[in-house]
């Protein structure tokens, strides 16, 4: 498992090039609804984003699709907004699309700097509160979600059982605080743990795969960088953000088109996510986010103006 999630970024190869994407897309496009509809009953309730990793990256060029296309993802966007608020990440991923795709609807009105301002943002601000975190000075998890603790109760039906489920929680700061301390004190922050092992735990120590494993160990958290982490150590987490930085930096400072620019600030954006969710596992939704890495890094996606990369985005749809 920890050597298929580690091996994501080899999609870069295959989906630099614009015909193996294309073709890609367009058979997940084609049987992804019907598929949906046949294996819905065994999806969590209300996390389909897990599902719908493509739907983001078509999504984010709404303005430009034709009409249908424009009403099914305007449509599963707004059911992942609202259909449960509990599943946040979900909530959040479908929310920045839309902004994102209002931003290219509204271009004329957006300047360059403002786009790369939001950029750096989105690599400045982790590291500057990752630091605050550790140091005690700020933490914003749960500085943030302790003054509204129990305000925003979410009831829900879970198995025929009325669940509570209170949208403000802290669901990171034990998790960071586990994944350190295991780090110190087996002294692997450097190099990392490798792919077969997970952190110390004491929250997750009952689950079934730690008494498998006969360790009181996690092996994934939520979080995509602090698994890097776990597994590869700074230097990995180094080298696994080179990826994003170098994809977006490219999309915005070196494109010949509006629309990647746009998907550079998505890029950004995913980065900086990855130290609150986006798991990177070897999934429908992990994959997807390297194939939108993959346009940015790629030459000849960049080298497209707006009318072939329109073109290109149409010939995705199969119908």
């Amino acid at each position: 498992m920890g050597v298929l999630n580690l091996s994501l970024p080899l999609f870069l190869y295959p989906f630099t090039n614009a015909q193996i994407l294309n073709v890609t897309l367009k058979f997940w496009f084609k049987y992804a609804i019907i598929i949906f509809i046949i294996i819905i009953p065994l999806l969590n309730q209300g996390a389909y984003h897990l599902f719908w990793g493509p739907i983001f990256l078509i999504s984010c060029f709404i303005p430009i699709l034709p009409r249908k296309w424009k009403f099914i993802c305007t449509i599963i966007l707004v059911i992942m907004l609202f259909i449960d608020l509990g599943a946040r990440s979900q909530v959040i991923k479908s929310a920045i699309i839309l902004l994102i795709a209002c931003g290219i609807y509204l271009q004329r009105f957006i300047s360059s700097n403002l786009i790369r301002l939001i950029h750096g943002a989105c690599y400045v601000i982790p590291v500057i509160l990752l630091y605050l975190g550790i140091s005690g000075i700020f933490n914003i998890f749960k500085d943030l979600s302790s003054p509204h603790q129990g305000k925003y109760i979410e009831k829900k039906m879970v198995n025929g059982q009325l669940i509570e489920d209170d949208l403000s929680a802290d669901t990171r700061t034990l998790i960071y605080q586990e994944v350190i301390e295991s780090a110190i004190k087996h002294n692997y922050v450097i190099w990392g743990r490798t792919p077969a092992r997970g952190n110390d735990t004491t929250l997750f120590g009952d689950n079934f795969e730690n008494l498998k494993m006969g360790k009181n160990e996690r092996f994934m958290n939520e979080a995509c960088h602090i698994n890097i982490f776990t597994w590869l150590g700074l230097i990995g987490v180094i080298l696994y953000t080179f990826f994003y930085l170098r994809a977006s930096y490219l999309a915005i400072y070196k494109s010949n088109n509006i629309y990647i620019k746009y998907l550079g600030v998505f890029i950004a954006f995913r980065w900086l996510y990855g130290w609150i969710e986006d798991v990177n596992n070897f999934s429908i939704s992990g994959i997807a986010i390297w194939m939108i890495i993959s346009i940015g890094i790629s030459n000849e996606f960049r080298s497209m103006d707006n009318k072939r990369f329109k073109n290109w985005i149409l010939n995705c749809l199969p119908y």
